[in-house]
């Protein structure tokens, strides 16, 4: 038997950092051989940027297509809409528990916001709109008034008024509603449908997308239309503003999102592309609508960790959700796993965490990296 060369052990030993010394570090199997003790197993270790159980959750309770999913304000919760008439409440952490489920009694859900942290208000497709209290998961008030589907919904966050929130409905027409009254306080004929509605920061201003294929700023206080933003060729499917509210994200199914400025004073002139409207700022593509005609629903990282709040995401036909750095206009991600369109998209407050729903009925809630 040959002797052992001294030194062999030393000179082998690599320092390395203990998973135990940093929480934020996690080992995961990536492979195994299918030995119970885990030995040839392939172990990865990474680094966890959120507080969910698994970089990757699955939540799985929907009858059919998701329509739209929101996180809560507090971020430790969120609600999905499915075509399946029902509103499902989610716990963010831990199992990822369906802890509620709102049953609305004809139409299905279309646009889902949350009113406050205890109250969630729903457009449907039965021609209304409900204001759920999400403690009991009763119904505090409905609304009637549109005579047509209704598409989108959006809640006033700024400016004087409180209570307000906003529809746009197949029937062309924009209605501002408040929680106390069932009768809209604001009608507004525009002669289109109306697929996407978002309040300004300030509260005095709508921003409108619709089947004209542009985005309109509509005054509150002038009732009239301030100024538009035309850039895509088919219909607007979504609005999202940028956590400083000065910028506006527009969704089309002409399967590309614009950026545009919506500051009160804005260039008389393109200088990057003088032939485009003076207040687009950029485009992002790589994300298909696909031939469905689906509503698909764009969002803004919310959290400072998410790359400062400047990412942007939308699913899309290629079953994945593609996610762009706003500053820049380059794809950051390629998230895989449905299994069909992916139609909804929403962003934590919280922490650096994505949530997608696709037709297939499933939700995949994931954690980004940071910078």
């Amino acid at each position: 038997m040959s002797a052992k060369r001294p030194g062999d052990e030393s000179s082998a030993l690599i320092k390395r950092q203990r998973v135990e010394d940093d929480p934020a570090l996690q080992q995961m199997i990536v492979s195994s051989d299918g030995n119970n003790a885990n030995k040839g197993a392939l172990i990865q270790t990474i680094r966890r940027t959120s507080g969910l159980q698994a970089p990757i959750m699955c939540l799985q309770g929907h009858q059919g297509e998701i329509l739209d999913v929101k996180f809560s304000p507090d971020g430790d919760s969120l609600a999905s809409a499915g075509v399946d008439k029902t509103i499902l409440l989610w716990k963010v952490y831990g199992d990822c528990q369906n802890y509620g489920i709102l049953r609305l009694p004809k139409g299905a859900a279309t646009s889902i916001a949350y009113a406050s942290d205890s109250t969630l208000i729903a457009a449907c497709t039965d021609h209304t709109l409900f204001l759920f209290d999400l403690k009991s998961g009763e119904v505090l008030r409905r609304f009637r008034g549109h005579r047509g589907i209704v598409n989108s919904v959006d809640v006033q966050r700024g400016g004087e008024g409180r209570g307000l929130f906003v529809s746009g409905s197949d029937d062309g027409t924009l209605r501002v509603w408040s929680e106390d009254v069932k009768e809209a306080v604001e009608v507004v004929e525009l002669g289109y449908p109306i697929t996407a509605v978002k309040w300004s920061a300030d509260g005095q201003s709508i921003f409108v997308g619709g089947v004209d294929n542009d985005v309109h700023v509509f005054s509150l206080a002038h009732h009239s239309i301030s100024y538009s933003l035309r850039g895509h060729t088919d219909t607007i499917s979504s609005l999202a503003l940028s956590p400083n509210q000065s910028l506006l994200l527009s969704a089309s199914m002409d399967s590309v999102l614009h950026l545009w400025s919506v500051q009160p004073f804005a260039p008389t002139l393109n200088t990057a592309n003088p032939a485009a409207h003076p207040r687009l700022v950029r485009s992002f593509y790589g994300a298909p609508a696909g031939f469905e005609g689906l509503l698909r629903k764009a969002s803004w990282s919310k959290h400072p960790q998410a790359d400062g709040g400047n990412l942007v995401a939308i699913g899309g036909a290629d079953r994945s959700l593609t996610i762009w750095d706003a500053t820049t206009g380059e794809i950051k991600y390629k998230l895989p796993g449905h299994t069909g369109t992916v139609v909804a998209t929403d962003w934590s407050p919280k922490e650096p965490i994505v949530v997608s729903g696709g037709v297939e009925g499933v939700l995949y809630l994931g954690e980004v990296e940071t910078r």
